[in-house]
Parts: structure tokens; sequence; C-alpha cells
């Protein structure tokens, strides 16, 4: 009998797996990140958790983290938004629905608490785009990203 997978909200504990398996997923393709250590990487993540306002899920099956969102909310004058800062399925199980489960978990949550928009940055022309347009994510037109590297 297969185990059903579970989203849930994110805690402090999670914190290693989770560091442990972004460094997997972007460490290849198509990111090719170049991390340091699961060390850096899980000071990078742990930065997001220290943030007071701080919102994170995981989808786990069987006590084993497959997916996360780290992301935190932010009061506009519309109402509170919900930033995804990183979003992430295990490589090795990605295209089988894990990333739609974990995406409607979070809205279920979001709307249970009064949340009705997320926003997020991408890169264009990956995988990622086509995922986030398939959940309703829209380019905003009117907006622009800009750097300054110095």
């Amino acid at each position: 009998m297969e185990t059903k997978q579970n989203v849930r909200l994110m805690d402090k504990p999670d914190l290693g797996a989770c560091s442990e398996l972004m460094l997997k997923v972007f460490s290849g393709e198509p990111w090719f990140d170049q991390w340091d250590s699961v060390q850096h990487v899980q000071q990078y993540l742990g930065e997001f958790m220290d943030n007071p306002v701080f919102l994170g899920f995981v989808i786990e099956q069987d006590g084993q983290i497959l997916g996360a969102c780290f992301g935190h909310t932010k009061s506009w004058y519309s109402g509170k938004e919900y930033y995804i800062q990183e979003y992430y399925i295990d490589t090795d199980l990605q295209g089988g629905g894990l990333g739609s489960a974990l995406m409607h978990g979070i809205k279920e949550y979001l709307k249970s608490i009064n949340i009705h928009c997320m926003v997020l940055l991408t890169e264009k022309d990956l995988p990622a785009e086509d995922f986030y347009r398939k959940h309703g994510f829209e380019v905003k037109k009117d907006i622009i990203f800009m750097a300054n590297r110095f």
C-alpha cells in the first residue's frame, strides 16, 4: 500500500534535510548553482527561517522530505501577499505531480489565513517558468527586475 504525501508547515528541525535537498536539486541541470557546501545552503535557508514573517512548507512521505518552499508574508495595501523565495522538488521525483501537490497545499493554507496572492522570481525559459504558469502565475509586464553589481 502506497503512503500518501503530506504537505505541512516547515519546522526549524527540517532545515538540515531541506538544505541537503536544495543542494542536490540546484547543483544539477538546468541551474548548476555552485554552493560551497551544505552548510552554506543551510546558512542561506536559515536566514529565511529567521525572518519574523517566514512561512515555509514541506511535502513529505514516510517522514522523508521530498520538496520544500521557503517564503515570507508581506503586508500590502491590498492585503497580505506570500513571497516564494525558494521552491524545489527532489530531482529524482520531478514530473510526477509532487510540485503541484505542494503548490495546492500552500494555496489551501494561504486561503485559510486570508492570503490570496503569491509572488516569485524565476529564470526565464526554464522548466520552472512553465510550471508556475500552469499554476496560475503570470508575468507582470509593468515590472522589471533590476540589479546593481559593484
